[in-house]
């Protein structure tokens, strides 16, 4: 097999997920065609495959076909029992097995494919991958990249996690609690991204987005979705695409939530951000990461999660379950990004604190799950990141955060936008002054010694 010289290689293992859809997928623009099938030996030098979308040759040069634009290349490996869920993929795309055997999956259709064979997507289809038989599935993945998009905020947007770590070795702390079934969801959005979030979450785990250039840093993830869900695409996979394009390597958490019945009750999301920021470290040799230069970064609720382990790191919320719990759970550097910080009327978000301790107004509980009641001397550096008309998380919680950073002797800056709302991440933006927010966030992260110019 030949395959051209800017072939880059990064290895993954995904894990599935059962799969429960309660809306629609997004809406695309047209019908995508049908999934082709194509063996290597079939494929006669320089004729374009069937519908004339991507040229490719005997050695599988897969050619520029469209004006101004250049092709990407992505080896996968799904070891035995892995699978890429499904996802709608933004442009066209080429699969082509190495070796090892699987299916792809596409609007209906299933095709098997074996070494030497590849299949065409096209724009707008449903697909996903799984490993079949006993060896590994190896594949290129192949796609069109716009030329003079790294001023782009969305990019690569059917990009999905090179690997996913599971936290728990043997389970959650406690047990899962009867009844629950981790699922993902469907929502429907005004820009017709692919936007799911996680329901009911039993396997906690880091996704992971590994840069072609790695520089050493790292970002640890956390998704809002008020504690009731959490956010897969908006507040996490998009922002590591973006910061995994400069050379960061991101990890995505998915956590428990904490009105589930889990043992631990409000600190079982605390449970598995401590296991993950110490997992990244433990695995910082193999991944190439400096474990002294690791960000934290959350979302809305994800935001109060991620002051929480900002703010309580050396809480000790579980038992060790092997060395990597021997390991610092203190980010090196945290940005709060529209972040609910107290659970104290009349700042607070109201269901986010009633899904984090219920219906209770007891003086201790409420200061011991508020981030800004806890804030300790030797906290990281924080960055707090809001805008000023967020109807849904008041900016107040913004501010209440970085007086008592700085309070606290901690420091601390503080970029409030004037319009904005609640939960604006990177979409919709490109025209916004909010726009620049990655770059305030990566800058400051610069001059904090977590990434590099």
């Amino acid at each position: 097999m030949r395959l051209i010289v800017c072939l880059f290689f990064l290895a993954a293992c995904a894990t599935p997920l059962p799969i429960q859809v309660e809306q629609g997928a997004p809406p695309v623009t047209k019908a995508p065609l049908p999934m082709v099938v194509v063996r290597e030996a079939d494929v006669i030098s320089e004729e374009a495959p069937p519908h004339g979308a991507l040229g490719m040759s005997t050695a599988y040069r897969i050619s520029d076909a469209a004006p101004g634009r250049t092709m990407e290349f992505r080896r996968r490996d799904l070891h035995p029992g892995s699978a890429i869920g499904e996802h709608v993929i933004a442009h066209d795309e080429v699969y082509y097995v190495l070796s090892g055997q699987g299916e792809v999956f596409s609007d209906g259709t299933t095709a098997h494919l074996t070494a030497g064979m590849a299949a065409y997507l096209y724009t707008g289809a449903n697909v996903g991958i799984r490993q079949t038989g006993d060896d590994p599935l190896s594949l290129i993945i192949s796609y069109p990249k716009s030329l003079g998009d790294d001023d782009a905020l969305l990019v690569d947007l059917d990009r999905q996690p090179d690997e996913t770590i599971p936290l728990w070795p043997d389970g959650p702390p406690g047990g899962v609690p009867d009844g629950l079934a981790q699922h993902y969801v469907i929502r429907d959005n005004p820009y017709g991204l692919v936007d799911r979030a996680f329901h009911d979450v039993t396997d906690p785990a880091l996704a992971v987005f590994r840069p072609e250039h790695p520089d050493g840093s790292a970002l640890l993830l956390i998704p809002g979705g008020g504690y009731k869900w959490v956010v897969v695409e908006k507040e996490g996979y998009e922002g590591a695409r973006w910061f995994a394009r400069r050379g960061t390597t991101v990890y995505v958490l998915s956590y428990r939530l904490p009105h589930q019945g889990w043992a631990a009750g409000p600190d079982t999301p605390l449970q598995d951000a401590q296991r993950a920021m110490r997992l990244i470290r433990a695995r910082a040799g193999d991944s190439g990461i400096d474990p002294s230069r690791v960000m934290l970064m959350g979302f809305s609720a994800g935001g109060h999660l991620a002051g929480s382990l900002t703010t309580r790191f050396a809480a000790e919320v579980y038992a060790p379950v092997d060395a990597a719990d021997t390991l610092s759970a203190r980010p090196d550097a945290s940005v709060l990004v529209y972040p609910v910080i107290t659970l104290s009327q009349p700042h607070t978000h109201g269901s986010t604190s009633q899904n984090m301790i219920g219906a209770t107004s007891d003086a201790d509980t409420l200061a011991k799950y508020s981030v800004e009641t806890s804030v300790p001397a030797g906290a990281p550096p924080v960055f707090i990141l809001h805008a000023g008309d967020d109807d849904v998380v008041p900016v107040e919680n913004a501010l209440i955060a970085y007086d008592a950073f700085r309070k606290a002797g901690v420091k601390a800056s503080l970029h409030i936008f004037e319009h904005g709302g609640h939960g604006f991440g990177l979409r919709g933006i490109d025209t916004d002054p909010l726009r620049v927010w990655p770059e305030l966030v990566r800058d400051w992260g610069v001059s904090e010694g977590i990434f590099t110019d």
